[in-house]
């Protein structure tokens, strides 16, 4: 297993060529659409924008699928507790005691996971698309300091790491007996107990290794900081620019209009 596993996908389009500026810029907006509409149909759009830019810009469609299989649980949580919690004053469609099912409230719920998803994946677009070395040097291009943009590089980077050590561990645990899939859900979080603190252990020593690279790097000297092949916004940057504004404004103003 290696340290640089993480969210980016080699690749050689358009989309990879784009500096990072303007996919953080493309995701900036999405997110900012997500956030303002409430619009099962909007926020649909914007789901289906994200999808056409990843898939044009050459992802895998098998990477998208992963994505989807990873959100799944999260989705399913919000599409049946949301109506539960929040079920309006219409008239219920089920109803249990005290708990409701509305129209309204499954409305409600649709809403949030196709916030929670589309904003997830403009998120990606810079973080599959590009190396970590590019997206903290255009992070840092836009005004947030090195130090931050290193962290969060770090965090994209390693958390597939941490991922493959779960899975590794929970085979290697399985190998010499160890049944965490049988029984209730108590009796599942106990068998996981012994799996947990081997990823802590693992985790320790992975981030003991990194702080000392980092140290023999130089991170942290009061310095400025040079770069070897820097990054400058080019002509069709500035078209992948301006054409992402005039979409999102052209969605804006439907918000506004209907």
């Amino acid at each position: 297993m290696t340290a640089a596993v993480g969210f980016y996908v080699p690749g050689e389009t358009w989309l990879y060529r784009l500096d990072p500026r303007a996919k953080l810029w493309i995701a900036l907006l999405g997110i900012g659409l997500c956030l303002i509409t409430a619009r099962l149909e909007l926020l649909a759009s914007g789901l289906l924008i994200a999808h056409l830019v990843l898939m044009l810009g050459g992802l895998p469609a098998g990477k998208l699928i992963q994505v989807w299989r990873r959100m799944a649980l999260l989705l399913a949580v919000i599409l049946i507790l949301q109506p539960l919690l929040s079920p309006g004053a219409d008239p219920a469609i089920l109803q249990a005691g005290p708990l409701r099912i509305t129209q309204s409230g499954i409305l409600l719920g649709c809403r949030y996971a196709l916030r929670v998803a589309a904003a997830a994946f403009f998120v990606l677009i810079p973080i599959m698309t590009t190396p970590i070395n590019r997206l903290v040097r255009g992070m840092q291009k836009v005004g947030l300091p090195y130090v931050w943009g290193a962290a969060i590089g770090l965090a994209l980077r390693y958390l597939g790491t941490i991922g493959e050590l779960y899975e590794q561990i929970s085979q290697a645990q399985a190998a010499r007996g160890l049944d965490a899939e049988s029984g209730n859900v108590l009796q599942r979080v106990r068998n996981a107990v012994p799996t947990l603190i081997a990823l802590v252990i693992a985790s320790l020593r992975l981030i003991d290794s990194l702080a000392l690279g980092m140290a023999a790097r130089g991170f942290g000297l009061r310095r400025e900081r040079t770069w070897r092949g820097d990054i400058t916004m080019s002509a069709v940057d500035w078209a992948a620019v301006g054409f992402s504004t005039a979409v999102f404004a052209a969605l804006i103003g439907a918000i506004i209009l209907l």
